[in-house]
């Protein structure tokens, strides 16, 4: 019986443990994804300065979002293009944003969501590492259609 006793004890343990390790590798890929979408997101931008040319890049943004979002545009205006919230969980859709700044030129700026990336408290969801990948492949070829445009 002592020893039936210590086995379980054993395999309880192990058990604990190794949901500790799958906690703290689960952890370190949710930081790692979150850096990946922090630096997507941060070059998922481009800069203008001539007003002509600024509308060039602009048109190039719409058709962007159009091509890469899973739902349709539902505005578009001279400052924002966004898209529809998809119906189904695990989508991208898009916006983009154009705004002066400071120094004078114009930023164009592409966001990515993804439905159901989050619970409703707002901690990450089952469909979070999903989410992520397909966000950060989406801002990335941003940059790199925009820049075809130049």
């Amino acid at each position: 019986m002592k020893r039936a006793a210590r086995w379980l004890c054993v395999s309880m343990l192990a058990q604990v443990l190794i949901a500790g390790c799958a906690s703290a590798a689960r952890e370190a890929a949710f930081r790692r994804e979150e850096a990946a979408l922090f630096e997507a997101r941060r070059q998922a931008s481009v800069r203008c300065e001539a007003q002509v040319d600024c509308e060039a890049v602009w048109v190039r943004a719409r058709a962007f979002v159009a091509a890469h979002s899973i739902s349709r545009i539902v505005r578009a205006d001279d400052t924002q293009i966004e898209t529809a919230r998809p119906h189904s969980f695990g989508y991208v859709y898009l916006a983009a944003l154009k705004e002066q700044t400071d120094e004078g030129d114009t930023l164009i700026q592409l966001k990515a969501m993804c439905r159901g990336m989050y619970d409703t408290d707002g901690n990450a969801s089952l469909l979070y590492s999903t989410c992520a990948d397909a966000i950060v492949e989406v801002e990335g070829e941003f940059r790199a259609w925009m820049r075809a445009a130049k």
